[in-house]
């Protein structure tokens, strides 16, 4: 199984919702609850908490119906209420409920107390367990002990929990280097036979891409993650371990004041073990129209890189901008164009790398 960690946002979520039922059966997503949008001009949050998380349910079983997933809140203060005085996550889980989702809460050590209880709450109503997600500070010291007190927390046993051994932006140049981090961090978790899964997962695209001018016409940025995966998977590790990583996006998020901020226009594309990034200019200055030229080098460029419009619903779109067909889109296009293409790409891989005998 594939285990992307996506930021609920709308470029993300719908692109789950556009991949293909195929593909979606080997993928378990692990959806994280940004922080509320901020009013720069007022120092205040633009909206309620209430209001922010209203459409969850909604939203969910629009594109991702009934199939299981992982929903984690960590940006949010852990003691954070709605108005109702409920728990967030319990909120969120009260919605995904009344939509008919199956979604199944996330945790980590040191995590809030009312945080962990909300958790719990939600194990005992939905009976679906939880997953533990480990950073790599979590498995320094007694690891074991940490562990077996947060499941007796929950009261959970470990064929019950989804383990995710989650490396974030801290991944390793070397594949044979990150290979045996993950590797060690198998060998320090207890009742590793039982979890009932378990995910190494690292995000490595670069939070800023700088200077962009080396992305002119086109760079690759190297998929560090899936490198360290396919050795990890080639040395037989104690467990064999499912993988994760964070799509086209960096695990670090800053926020931006948008009076100030004019991005590039940029295009995502995995191949293989690297990331090809077509990168034009600022996009508030010079408007949405370079997309089309963006697409078009995308598409034609050789040695050619482009999978064909058929390869995901991703790939039709970049295609049918380059030719005029489809509009150069708005701020959750381009996200969603990407990571819709990834999400294939990754299933596909790992299809071959498993040696499956249907590749989907």
């Amino acid at each position: 199984m594939y285990v992307p960690i996506l930021k609920w946002r709308q470029g993300e979520y719908l692109a789950v919702g556009r991949t293909s039922e195929t593909i979606k059966d080997w993928v378990y997503p692990l959806f994280e609850i940004p922080v509320e949008q901020w009013d720069f001009e007022n120092e205040a949050p633009a909206k309620s908490l209430d209001d922010h998380l209203k459409n969850v349910g909604k939203r969910l079983s629009t594109n991702w119906k009934k199939r299981r997933c992982l929903f984690d809140s960590p940006y949010l203060a852990g003691d954070d209420q709605v108005a109702s005085g409920d728990h967030h996550l319990t909120h969120i889980f009260n919605l995904a409920r009344a939509a008919a989702c199956q979604a199944i809460p996330v945790t980590g050590i040191d995590r809030h107390m009312q945080y962990q209880q909300a958790v719990a709450g939600i194990i005992a109503v939905d009976g679906r367990g939880c997953a533990i997600r480990l950073l790599p500070d979590d498995l320094e010291s007694n690891a074991r002990g940490k562990i077996d007190g947060l499941i007796r927390l929950l009261g959970v046993s470990p064929e019950h929990v989804d383990v995710v051994l989650d490396a974030g932006a801290d991944v390793s140049d070397s594949p044979t280097l990150q290979a045996s981090v993950w590797q060690a961090w198998i060998a320090a978790l207890p009742h590793v036979a039982s979890w009932r899964s378990l995910t190494v997962a690292g995000g490595s695209f670069p939070a800023t891409l700088s200077p962009s001018a080396s992305y002119r016409p086109h760079g690759d940025v190297n998929r560090r993650e899936w490198r360290a995966y396919s050795k990890l998977a080639a040395g037989s590790p104690v467990r064999q371990p499912w993988f994760g990583d964070y799509g086209c996006a960096s695990p670090r998020t800053e926020m931006m004041d948008p009076r100030l901020f004019d991005p590039n226009a940029k295009i995502k594309y995995t191949i293989n073990d690297m990331w090809r990034v077509v990168v034009g200019t600022q996009v508030k200055r010079h408007g949405r129209d370079q997309y089309r030229d963006l697409c078009n080098h995308l598409v034609t460029h050789l040695p050619m890189v482009f999978m064909g419009r058929s390869y995901s619903w991703g790939d039709a779109y970049i295609e049918d901008c380059a030719n005029g067909v489809a509009s150069t889109g708005g701020s959750s296009t381009w996200p969603s164009v990407a990571t819709n293409h990834h999400l294939t790409k990754a299933v596909r891989d790992l299809a071959s790398l498993s040696g499956a005998l249907i590749v989907p």
